[in-house]
């Protein structure tokens, strides 16, 4: 989103309002991104009531001195607040996962396959508690029947179409609109010595399956490990008994994240939930690396098996470590790979042409409304 606020200085008058703000962003970059407010209760997920009236008055008050012409929502997940903003302008939303149309676990069953299941009381299989899965099954459906009143909708992939389909919303309403990529300068004789896991180190992710494939590897190639989340503690302490196999980085911000993409023999995308984008991946193929990824949710929509990587079945830490050995034994290949990527990211992504569609997509909004 702040890339896109980027874009949109002197072309749109902007207000961005956030309900929280964690300082990450650097004070020159939120000075390129226009305005900010500060909406407390706007982070809202919406099952617990207490504090909804206050926040609604904040947003209210928010929209009526702005006086927007279009809102553009991301991340609004509270239905009454997706509702107001509905109400106050003429509103875009962008769907970025799957808390619109899935009440559990990202289209994850419990036992950790992919969910083809459409959003029904068959969801209630995924809570030990059947009340707490009745609430959040009532939410989700209310977070979906607040998408009516949007405008247009925008999804990252053709997957996540598919999916809002199947969950009752209306295909011409959708548009499929990914985020660009920037590419960085190509930095062809950089050594490239250790594969990648990188982003958020939860168990959805498929850390147990690549922990286990970098000990299936045959060659002696080591895995980075570069993120935060509830499983670092556990990775940095196998790192440390593994030896030279593992090494955990920790979090690692975008300029160290982008030498670590840039200099990785291959990016890990073992996902084992349906990656609505997967933009990890789509950040490694610009900076010429090549991916080992699941074929779940939208991966596969950029991920072409033989050309930029390859893709496994989710779960297959066996086919994952082959094919990282197969990247490993023939470095001229996984050059070849990362350069086919790296030219797809830059023909499919770029950010002008991505902005100008969106441009599009605005105007589309507002001439309907003028009608």
């Amino acid at each position: 989103m702040l890339s896109l606020l980027k874009h949109q200085q002197g072309s749109y008058q902007t207000l961005v309002a956030v309900g929280f703000e964690d300082g990450s962003l650097p004070e020159g970059e939120r000075g390129e991104v226009g305005p900010w407010l500060r909406v407390k209760g706007l982070a809202r997920r919406g099952l617990r009531q207490r504090g909804e009236g206050a926040a609604r008055r904040r947003l209210a008050q928010a929209i009526a001195d702005f006086s927007p012409d279009l809102i553009h929502v991301h991340n609004l997940m509270d239905p009454a607040l997706l509702e107001l903003a509905a109400a106050g302008a003429p509103t875009v939303m962008t769907v970025q996962d799957h808390r619109l149309f899935c009440p559990g676990r990202g289209k994850l069953t419990p036992d950790g396959r992919p969910c083809a299941e459409p959003l029904g009381q068959a969801c209630l299989a995924c809570f030990e508690q059947p009340d707490y899965g009745r609430r959040m099954l009532a939410l989700t459906r209310r977070r979906l029947a607040a998408l009516e009143g949007m405008s247009l909708v925008l999804v990252l992939s053709r997957y996540m179409a598919r999916e809002l389909a199947l969950a009752g919303v209306d295909p011409e309403r959708v548009r499929v609109l990914p985020p660009p990529v920037d590419l960085p300068p190509a930095a062809p004789g950089r050594q490239r010595g250790y594969h990648l896991l990188a982003g958020r180190l939860v168990g959805r992710k498929g850390v147990a399956q690549a922990l286990e494939a970098a000990r299936l590897l045959k060659h002696p190639v080591p895995l980075r490990i570069a993120g935060d989340g509830p499983l670092a503690g556990e990775l940095a302490m196998a790192a440390q008994a593994s030896g030279a196999r593992l090494l955990f980085e920790g979090w690692a911000d975008r300029a160290r994240m982008s030498r670590l993409l840039s200099g990785a023999l291959s990016l890990w995308l073992p996902s084992l939930w349906a990656e609505p984008w997967g933009i990890v991946g789509l950040e490694a193929l610009a900076r010429g690396t090549p991916v080992v990824g699941t074929d779940v949710g939208g991966v596969a929509e950029w991920l072409r098996p033989g050309e930029h990587g390859h893709l496994v079945p989710p779960g297959d830490a066996l086919a994952l470590a082959r094919a990282a050995d197969a990247l490993a034994a023939d470095p001229d290949e996984a050059r070849r790979m990362g350069r086919a990527g790296r030219s797809w990211v830059a023909r499919h992504l770029k950010r002008e042409d991505l902005m100008e569609r969106l441009g599009e997509i605005y105007q589309q909004v507002l001439d309907r409304e003028a009608a």
